[in-house]
């Protein structure tokens, strides 16, 4: 592990339950010596990334809230994607939810509210078990074997607890089921009383999802819904995102090699 990712891996040991933390408390999560450890923290106060309390504790800095702001304004699926969500929340009646995947975390980066009463567990920000919810599966049923095999072995427990299979032939057999129908219904997976529908969201053409998009429906009032509307709904603005998205990425790459091959051509002399 280079010495630049250790101390950004400092920001993973804080949590909810862990606010606060020592270099002490950093040198023994690193395997470190406390010299190293407060090196570390300096270098992440200086920063920006990390504030010193009076006790001389260490706590979350200001410059992530700035970062998370940047990166709501210029995340392309997040500029592109949320007035479609709240169109759709609009003519549903329901709370539209984007989640993205990164690395091996699933988190919520959008919600789109029509049922302000509606408290869900999970908000933005928040990590959600990767492997329950109708926003996990369906971006999972689009992973290549590859990867689905790398994950099985890293998560044969809670794969199996999942419902999606105790070996991997059946871990695969259920994912192309959900992608072959291109979305997900789940009922009760991570919240009781909360059911959802998922379709995948793409940035390329490589056919992996990096997040999805998922309509939130309260469980009692499901059997009052019209799910194929819904579904048909849901995948629709899915599909919408990810091709727009897709427009602008491929946007800025041609503006950026324009404006490179600009730079980069000599001047005529006069």
């Amino acid at each position: 592990m280079s010495s630049i990712t250790k101390v950004l891996s400092i920001l993973d040991l804080f949590s909810e339950t862990r606010p606060f933390l020592s270099a002490e408390d950093v040198g023994a999560k690193l395997d470190c010596s406390i010299p190293t450890a407060y090196r570390y923290v300096r270098e992440l106060v200086d920063a920006g990334l990390l504030v010193r309390f009076a006790g001389g504790d260490y706590g979350l800095g200001p410059r992530i809230i700035k970062l998370d702001y940047h990166l709501r304004v210029s995340d392309p699926l997040l500029a592109v994607g949320q007035p479609i969500m709240r169109e759709l929340s609009e003519h549903s009646g329901f709370d539209i939810v984007m989640s993205r995947w990164y690395g091996n975390e699933l988190v919520d980066t959008h919600r789109e509210t029509h049922d302000a009463s509606l408290d869900l567990r999970y908000g933005r920000g928040r990590p959600r078990p990767l492997f329950l919810g109708a926003a996990s599966k369906a971006i999972l049923s689009t992973f290549p074997k590859a990867k689905l095999a790398v994950l099985f072995d890293q998560y044969p427990e809670d794969i199996g607890q999942s419902g999606l299979g105790a070996t991997l032939e059946d871990f695969r057999a259920s994912l192309l089921k959900i992608r072959r129908a291109g979305f997900y219904l789940s009922k009760d997976e991570l919240e009781v009383g909360i059911s959802a529908l998922a379709s995948p969201l793409f940035t390329d053409d490589s056919g992996e999802a990096v997040g999805a998009l998922a309509v939130i429906v309260p469980t009692p009032r499901l059997q009052f819904a019209n799910l194929d509307r819904l579904v048909e709904s849901i995948k629709e603005a899915a599909a919408r995102i990810s091709q727009r998205t897709r427009d602008v990425i491929e946007r800025h790459q041609t503006e950026a090699v324009a404006s490179s091959h600009g730079a980069s051509r000599p001047r005529r002399s006069a």
